[in-house]
């Protein structure tokens, strides 16, 4: 019992997203534990002061652009749908 024809972009779309919503968890847990890592007691002075604002820099950009991910998703499922229903339309005419 396969997935049926109408909804199999959809499905490959879910399955690569939910791929990806998995990477990016696994990434978040691991800057988290960096942060947890990170602490007055184990680097101080300018340098540690300048790594310690970039590096937090970054990750915040990391997670703004991880938090536009599920909109996204959303947008290139319902796209995904729209092409199939559209190939299943034009696979319909031709027969």
């Amino acid at each position: 019992m396969g997935v049926p024809d109408e909804d199999k972009l959809g499905t490959i779309c879910k399955t690569d997203m939910g791929t990806i919503e998995t990477s990016v968890s696994k990434i978040v847990t691991a800057i988290d534990a960096v942060n947890k890592l990170i602490s007055c007691n184990t680097w101080v002075g300018t340098s540690a002061d300048a790594w310690g604002n970039d590096f937090q820099s970054r990750m915040n950009s990391l997670k703004t652009l991880f938090g536009s991910y599920p909109p996204e998703e959303q947008r290139l499922i319902a796209k995904a749908r729209q092409d199939q229903a559209d190939m299943d339309r034009k696979r319909q005419i031709g027969h």
